[in-house]
């Protein structure tokens, strides 16, 4: 599953927390879940099965809120409950693995569950890569079947891993940072997988000259126009608000048309739209607010245009029509498909409202749920955070119904657009 993601620091958002932004690309129609994987203590024997591989589990991991695509065990994006954020995305790079080993979205859930800081997660998941590999294996033609880029970040710093085979490189984010399905970590990394520069030079990828590797130019395979086109679009428009980036703004950014009309935005786009120069689209779309106090994740589905954000919380529980088999039981019309303008201006008009409710609660909300996790009453602000999901949801399906006079109407997450 591809896609593009972005981060934000303290220092470059207005308010001083930490924004991370994901955009989770797939086929139309294609199943996706949102869950909750609980954290828990493990024996030591314990083996956890990923998406093609058995791996030993940890002792100790964290409950994760994550968005699962059609086939896979891992997470395309997701929250733990430390305020840890990762996406991932897919890249084409030189080297391969000689066995199966773990997909992108398996390392993006095992570094949430195994990291309580983005450094953590970090670590875990590069020393993943060195034990157990990643990406495409000879024989195998599968969905799954690429290297990958994990976004991390946490209150406090953020790093990019760009992975090829069973190799890696990382770069710790200063400000602002964007990834896509291209390699973009050049001569600017921080760390490196043991001998990955020797094997460079070995094959005749990089030049022995003393020279520090560059990751993209020597390992990375030919790059897409259109994922470099958004790649750069979202670099700019974070460095031009850099200093005044928030919620609102990122949403915007992951809407994206760059310079295509809104009705047939290519495959330049942020905002990803099936069609036939682009045939993929964007599923589900991740904004989470990491800080001091309870970590917030915002959810969209469709292409995020013109989605609605809804405040969800790795400390409750999801409320069961978020949560079924195949994609999120979520009501919303295929307004688009009515062929009435006026209500086109109406849904907009209420669906915008809807967001400004739910911004205005959820803010409120996480003042008394910092409250609670301060107490120490963890059991309180489950309970709380349960309930107030669970209004977020009411409130979401009410608005809807009312629109399409169809209640109890059911479409899956990726088709949960409505313009």
């Amino acid at each position: 599953m591809g896609g593009d993601m972005m981060t934000a620091l303290g220092r470059a958002v207005a308010d001083g927390r930490t924004l991370f932004g994901h955009n989770a690309a797939g086929r139309p129609g294609a199943p996706f879940r949102l869950e909750r994987a609980p954290g828990g203590s493990h024996a030591p024997d314990e083996r956890v099965r990923a998406t093609r591989i058995e791996l030993p589990q940890a002792r100790r991991t964290w409950a994760v809120l994550g968005g699962r695509p059609a086939g896979a065990w891992g997470y395309c994006h997701g929250v733990n409950e430390h305020g840890v954020a990762a996406g991932c995305t897919r890249l084409r790079t030189r080297l391969r693995l000689n066995a199966p080993g773990l997909t992108g979205p398996d390392l993006a859930r095992l570094a949430l569950e195994r990291g309580a800081t983005a450094r953590q997660a970090m670590e875990a998941l590069t020393g993943l890569i060195a034990r157990h590999g990643q990406g495409a294996s000879p024989g195998r033609d599968d969905p799954h079947g690429h290297d990958a880029a994990v976004l991390l970040a946490d209150a406090r710093e953020a790093f990019l891993v760009e992975a090829s085979g069973p190799a890696w490189v990382c770069q710790e984010v200063g400000e602002v940072r964007a990834a896509g399905d291209v390699c973009t970590v050049r001569q600017d990394w921080d760390a490196i997988a043991p001998g990955l520069a020797g094997r460079a030079i070995e094959y005749g990828w990089w030049p022995e000259d003393g020279s520090k590797l560059d990751f993209a130019g020597a390992l990375g395979g030919e790059a897409d126009p259109g994922a470099l086109r958004r790649w750069g679009q979202a670099t700019r428009l974070l460095e031009e608000q850099s200093g005044h980036i928030d919620v609102p703004f990122l949403r915007r950014v992951l809407g994206d048309h760059f310079e295509d009309s809104a009705d047939e935005p290519g495959p330049q786009a942020l905002c990803g739209h099936a069609s036939a120069s682009r045939p993929s689209c964007t599923v589900a779309s991740l904004v989470a607010v990491l800080g001091a106090g309870v970590p917030l994740a915002w959810w969209a589905f469709g292409p995020p245009c013109a989605a609605v954000y809804l405040p969800l919380l790795p400390a409750g529980e999801l409320p069961p029509a978020l949560a079924g088999e195949g994609g999120p039981d979520l009501r919303l019309a295929r307004l688009s498909a009515a062929g009435d303008p006026a209500l086109h201006g109406q849904a907009r008009a209420a669906l915008e409202g809807l967001q400004a409710l739910l911004d205005a609660e959820a803010a409120e909300f996480l003042a008394e749920a910092a409250a609670l996790r301060e107490r120490g009453q963890a059991d309180e602000l489950r309970r709380q955070a349960t309930l107030f999901m669970s209004h977020a949801w009411e409130e979401f399906a009410e608005v809807t119904d009312g629109l399409v006079g169809r209640p109890h109407l059911s479409v899956t997450g990726s088709e949960l657009s409505v313009f």
